[in-house]
């Protein structure tokens, strides 16, 4: 996150091919591309702020309202795009200052719409990437009194994976070596890599960092959000660099699900696979990755979440047989996962009663009335089922990825969140 706001000032205007039809969106003047002298501020944890001054006297209250877009230069020549620009506030009869709100910035280059396509590379970082991808430890060894640093500064690939037709997905480790008079500094840095063989939109680009950061955060079992995006053109070379409202991630510390050590050589398959189911498992993964933030209370939507989800899971991908669907009662759903998985042993620790998740679910979605649920926990109980059926619903990705049942049971070793699940649940019914 910036701890000190980075301030730009220059010349904002919105661009004249940006009058589109749809109201609310606007440019200026007709006739040409009128500028305003401003300043851009970004905060890095918070949406940027476009303060434009001396508004004139024909600046009518309705424009700028809302803009997709707009350009700007600021005193040092650099360009700036801006999208999805709101009106924050405006004192009326003051003409000498509004306030804007920008999502995005992208700082390099001017583009009409998310949907230009004018990058074929696209180069983001993860706060806790390098923590996943475990890296080459640089080896030392003694020689008498003194020590030789035996270094490779190439950059290495860890995965490469062809997602679709002409679009790779590399995990790539970079050194880099500066060297003074009394010191030399290895910098190391896991960085995730979009790279498209023709020019594709940024919006493209931006949907697949999503998937990555959902993967990621199903194999730290962590919400992950990435830190910097660069996007570079072959064609032109230029380097174009995108500020956003940051987001924090989540530490794993040395914990993790997907084991990357262990599961190398499947990696392309896993990733690929990823994307192609990426539309169906992502409204069922969020709700695994939101249900892992801390919270100071348990309540009773945290568990609902979890049991649909299962139930969710069940449907778009066991349950489809010969382009049917065949739509079993959650009971027989929840009971085919659990055979399905019986050979892992941290769902066996887990114990989960079919019955009793399904009268649950049941009570707390008013399906029936409450007599009819006898079996229904509540309390304590209600917690560790939930944590249980995020054993289960993380199994049931794993296995989404292609992962065997003797794979899975190496995600479950003793440095897995789920095997700190189950340790935490087993103490407290000692």
């Amino acid at each position: 996150m910036s701890a000190t706001p980075i301030t730009y000032h220059g010349d904002w205007w919105v661009p004249t091919e940006a009058n589109p039809r749809n109201r609310g969106i606007v440019k200026m003047f007709s006739e040409s591309e009128r500028k305003y002298m401003g300043t851009l501020t970004y905060y890095g944890d918070k949406d940027a702020i476009l303060e434009i001054y001396h508004t004139p006297n024909n600046f009518s209250s309705t424009l700028f309202q809302q803009n997709e877009v707009m350009w700007g230069v600021d005193t040092n020549g650099h360009l700036f795009t801006l999208f999805h620009v709101m009106m924050k506030e405006k004192r009326w009869g003051d003409l000498t200052c509004t306030t804007f709100i920008v999502r995005l910035v992208l700082v390099g280059e001017h583009v009409l719409t998310l949907n230009d396509t004018r990058f074929n590379h696209c180069i983001v970082q993860f706060p806790y990437l390098r923590n996943w991808a475990m890296q080459n430890a640089i080896k030392t060894r003694a020689e008498g009194t003194t020590f030789k640093l035996s270094i490779d500064l190439r950059d290495l690939c860890l995965v490469d994976s062809e997602i679709q037709e002409g679009v790779r997905w590399r995990l790539w480790q970079r050194h880099s070596l500066s060297a003074t008079k009394y010191d030399t500094t290895l910098t190391q840095k896991t960085e995730f890599e979009i790279e498209a063989h023709d020019e594709v939109a940024i919006r493209v680009f931006l949907k697949q960092l999503e998937e990555f950061s959902q993967f990621l955060s199903i194999a730290l079992f962590e919400e992950q959000n990435y830190s910097e995006i660069k996007f570079t053109s072959k064609g032109t070379g230029r380097e174009c660099l995108l500020l956003y409202k940051k987001e924090a991630s989540g530490d794993p510390g040395m914990f993790s699900v997907i084991k990357y050590a262990a599961l190398k050589e499947k990696m392309p398959t896993i990733l690929k696979s990823w994307h192609s189911n990426y539309d169906n498992i992502a409204p069922i993964s969020s709700y695994l990755i939101n249900s892992l933030q801390k919270k100071n209370r348990f309540d009773i939507p945290d568990f609902l979440i979890i049991a649909h989800a299962l139930d969710g899971y069940h449907k778009r991908f066991v349950n489809k047989k010969w382009g049917k669907v065949d739509h079993r009662k959650y009971e027989d759903g929840i009971k085919i996962l659990l055979k399905q998985f019986k050979d892992v042993e941290c769902l066996k620790i887990c114990r989960i009663d079919p019955k009793v998740l399904t009268e649950s679910r049941d009570k707390y979605s008013h399906l029936l009335p409450d007599e009819e649920k006898p079996l229904a926990v509540g309390g304590g109980d209600l917690y560790w089922l939930t944590e249980k059926c995020k054993i289960l619903l993380t199994c049931c990705i794993l296995n989404m990825l292609g992962l065997t049942n003797e794979e899975i049971n190496l995600c479950c070793d003793d440095l897995s969140p789920l095997k700190q699940i189950t340790n935490s649940f087993s103490n407290a019914f000692e």
